[in-house]
């Protein structure tokens, strides 16, 4: 049975284990949590990457 709901894109990011601490207690203030309780982390990281592709002065890089 496929998966309800629109198709997320895929994207990879690589973080070191205080990273992945830090989104998971932002995404658990934030009521992002998955059917199991867990935070939904690549929930959280898709919200930051839509809002930075939004927000960003076109032609930005670091």
């Amino acid at each position: 049975m496929p998966r309800p709901g629109p198709v997320r894109p895929l994207v990879g990011v690589k973080m070191d284990a205080d990273r992945i601490e830090l989104y998971d207690e932002q995404a658990v203030r934030e009521g992002l949590l998955m059917k199991s309780g867990r935070p939904n982390r690549s929930e959280l990281i898709r919200i930051k990457l839509a809002f930075a592709d939004e927000h960003m002065p076109a032609g930005w890089r670091p």
